[in-house]
Formats: C-alpha cells, sequence, structure tokens
C-alpha cells in the first residue's frame, strides 16, 4: 500500500539498503523476495546501489554466493577491528580471523564492492592496536572504509563497565590523534575521504544510500523501528516487531504517500528546518561541501543571506571556506573545520 501511495510521488529506488539489526542472518532467498517486491511496488532503477550489512560471524561461502547471485551488489562487513581483544570488549561475535576468512569468501563469491566498518576509540584502546586494524584493513584493498568514533550508549554493558570503574572512559583527545592518523594512512593508501567518517577508492565507489542522506534526498525506512524522510515529514515506524507486523497486515486505510500504518511518530518539517539540515548534513561532505546553487535551485532563497550570521561566525574560526566548482561556489568544511566539525554543525541546530 505505501507503494501505491507513493505512485507519481516518487521516482524508482536508486538505493536499497538492507541494514539494522544483523540482516546478514536472513535467508538470501528472503533478499532476492524483497527485491522483487520493491520492484514491483516502487520500481528499481537499473543502476540501483544495492547493500547488504553482514557480521563476519553470520556469514559463510555458500551464503554469500546466494546473496550475491539475489542481487546484492555491495557488501558492508561490520568488522569494527582486528584485535580480538577489543571485539571481546565490544561484544561482537567474531574473531578477526573470521573477518580475514569471510572477506576472502567475499571476494570468491564475486563481490566487487565491500565496505569495512571500523571504530576507533575505545576505552583503553592504545594507538598502536588501532594502527595494526587500520593497515590490516587496507591490505585487503576494500573499496570503501567507514571509520567511526566509539559512542558509549546509555544503557549497554561497555556503559556500565565505565561507570563502575572496570573501564576507563574514552579519551576524547587520543580519539582526535587516532582520528587524525586515520586521515594520513589511509590517503597514503589511495582512499579518498569524501565525508567526515567515510572513504572510498575512487568516486564510483562512495556510498550513494549515506549520501542521500547527507544530500537530504528523500528516503523510506521499511520495518520495524524505521525511519523516513519524504514530503516534508519525517516519520517513525513502532519498535516492536509483532506490533508492526500486526500493524501491516491489518492496513486498510488510504493514506497519503509517505504514511504508513506502522507509523507511530508524524513530524511535519517546516521550511527552516529544511534548509537548517540542508545545511548541517551538507557539511559533512569533505569533498564537496554544500553547493550553493542546488540550496537556491531548492529553496529560492540564497544561502548566504538565510544564514548570513552563521556562515560568517564558523568563516571566522577558520571552519569553512568557499571553493569554486563546475555550478558555482561550494561552502566546505577546512582540514580544521572536519576534526572540530561539531562546532560548525551546531550553528545549524
Amino acid at each position: 500500500m505505501l507503494g501505491e501511495a507513493a505512485r507519481g510521488s516518487a521516482s524508482p529506488a536508486q538505493t536499497v539498503y538492507f541494514g539494522g539489526g544483523t540482516p546478514s542472518l536472513m535467508d538470501a532467498g528472503m533478499a532476492d523476495a524483497l527485491l522483487g517486491e520493491i520492484e514491483r511496488a516502487f520500481g528499481l532503477a537499473d543502476d540501483a546501489e544495492i547493500s547488504l550489512e553482514a557480521n563476519p560471524g553470520t556469514v559463510n561461502l555458500q551464503k554469500l554466493k546466494d546473496f550475491h547471485s539475489a542481487g546484492i551488489k555491495r557488501l558492508s562487513f561490520g568488522v569494527q577491528s582486528f584485535s580480538n581483544a577489543e571485539l571481546k570488549l565490544l561484544g561482537r561475535i567474531h574473531t578477526s580471523e573470521e573477518a580475514e576468512e569471510s572477506i576472502a569468501w567475499a571476494r570468491a563469491a564475486g563481490f566487487d564492492q565491500l565496505n569495512f566498518d571500523l571504530i576507533f576509540g575505545l576505552p583503553g584502546q592504545p594507538l598502536e592496536t588501532w594502527r595494526q586494524t587500520l593497515q590490516t584493513a587496507v591490505q585487503f584493498r576494500p573499496e570503501h572504509l567507514s571509520v567511526y568514533s566509539l559512542i558509549v550508549e546509555e544503557g549497554t554493558l561497555l556503559q556500565q563497565q565505565i561507570s563502575r570503574g572496570l573501564l576507563p572512559p574514552p579519551d576524547d583527545d587520543l580519539a582526535g590523534d587516532m582520528y587524525d592518523f586515520a586521515r594520513d594512512l589511509l590517503a597514503g593508501a589511495g582512499y579518498r575521504q569524501y565525508e567526515i567518517s567515510n572513504w572510498a577508492l575512487a568516486e564510483e565507489y562512495e556510498s550513494k544510500h549515506n549520501q542521500a542522506y547527507w544530500k537530504t534526498t528523500p528516503y523510506l525506512g521499511i520495518g520495524a523501528a524505521a525511519h523516513s524522510c519524504a514530503n516534508a515529514y519525517r516519520t517513525e515506524n513502532v519498535h516492536g516487531i509483532l506490533d508492526y507486523c500486526d500493524r501491516i497486515q491489518n492496513w486498510e486505510q488510504s493514506l497519503e504517500f509517505p504514511f504508513s500504518a506502522a507509523n507511530q511518530q508524524r513530524s511535519e518539517l517546516d521550511r527552516r528546518t529544511q534548509m537548517q539540515e540542508f545545511m548541517l548534513l551538507g557539511l559533512r561532505l569533505t569533498r564537496e561541501g554544500i553547493s550553493l546553487a542546488e540550496f537556491s535551485r531548492r529553496f529560492a532563497l540564497e544561502a548566504g543571506q538565510v544564514f548570513a550570521v552563521e556562515i560568517k561566525r564558523i568563516e571566522e574560526k577558520g571552519l569553512v571556506e568557499f571553493l569554486e566548482f563546475p555550478d558555482g561556489p561550494h561552502l566546505r568544511l577546512t582540514h580544521r573545520g572536519v576534526i572540530v566539525g561539531n562546532q560548525a554543525f551546531m550553528e545549524f541546530v
């Protein structure tokens, strides 16, 4: 029914991302069936980027072959670290050796677009083990790398261990050094940074799906706890899987796109909020930043006028710079701005 409501309101899907939880646990036949339903309900671009998140501890060679045959084009491995001690600290179910084996299987299965998720800034993590993880990762030559600083979530076992003094809190200064080290090492290995946390061997390997978020392109999230943003509305689905299934199975009423019977929250985005998000998220793109021409096209206003005070403030702090691109001037973070990006982002919250 969501697909029926989308007709005339949305173009064929340009990207499909199986993520959240551990989608590599599902049978490849289910992925094939879901892609068929997406094609039927929404349409699917011929060159659509189709990605699947995978935990190295949940796959084998045959399963990866089946996923590849089902139409998965891009595989994102939650490697996190090549240190077994760090993987244990993070509560991961796989070992470094299993991660390396899974990577070899993925290549043997025919995948030519791999991403590794890596985490730094762990409690007690020395720079040396971070260096070893990065060096091991680049030896496998994944086409894409996502590098994230650890966020200690409230209520997790890790947070409890830190609060009880069983583990030291993350060292923010050391995490900053680790980030700088990653930027230098990855640049030397031939990776180009295009977003604060993302690197690719070439532009063709950059994540089209994630760029849709950063460029505030409309997207649909389908499933329990999924979020969507389209037609100037942000929606959030119910979190319980059984509740979600019950709502979907008993969906009878006609709803306007992008609303679903599974929504537990719907928020309309006013014009000011849309412009703020365009600026905030666009600044994450470290290579291109924000196209001022695109801002003007989308909002029929000039970013330099709407956000004159905010732009002046972060420019004086040395956080942003103006650069010429084929479509005109772009506003982009400086090298310093990338390091302390939150100082720039907060201007548009």
